[in-house]
């Protein structure tokens, strides 16, 4: 009987425990524009400000968590020659986002989407995912207002022309 009471109270104890060892953390950030970026920390939204010149912001972070990375690099999908850099090293209270950077070797490079570990929360890993979404709204000018303005200089070509063959006549 004592050993089934022990068990139970043992078992009783250990439920209310927290669990770290398999807790994870999880940092997701996606730029939907060169001026629209949203993050979120276990799915909850995250403070972004736009840092003072053009694809760069900031994400207020937890004053629990700790990087382990200095920085990290997502390549952009349209341009493989450029980035999206993530400066976890900039402070302990908020990351630091440039979007369309060169790449530099010094730091990996990982591919748009990837998970990759940045850091800790109360001694659980956090992951940080990099999602660019803005490859759409980067990429040329739309079609049909290109061809609107290449039909409108042509008509003023035109029209010049037109105007200097009557006055030669």
């Amino acid at each position: 009987m004592k050993t089934i009471l022990l068990l139970v109270v043992g078992t009783a104890v250990a439920l209310t425990q927290p669990v770290i060892a398999g807790a994870i953390h999880q940092l997701s950030i996606t730029e939907n524009s060169s001026t629209s970026l949203t993050a979120t920390y276990d799915g909850s939204p995250l403070t972004v400000t736009v840092f003072g010149f053009p694809e760069a912001w900031t994400i207020s972070l937890p004053p629990s968590f700790v990087p382990s990375t200095f920085l990290q690099q997502w390549s952009e999908p349209e341009n493989s020659t450029l980035v999206n850099s993530v400066n976890f090293g900039s402070s302990l209270f908020f990351v630091l986002i440039k979007s369309d950077r060169q790449f530099t070797d010094t730091f990996a490079l990982n591919g748009d989407g990837a998970t990759v570990p940045v850091g800790t929360d109360r001694g659980a890993t956090v992951f940080a995912t990099f999602n660019d979404n803005a490859a759409g709204s980067e990429a040329a000018p739309d079609t049909g207002a290109t061809i609107g303005l290449l039909f409108l200089a042509l008509i003023a070509l035109f029209g010049a022309t037109h105007v200097s063959s009557r006055r030669s006549a």
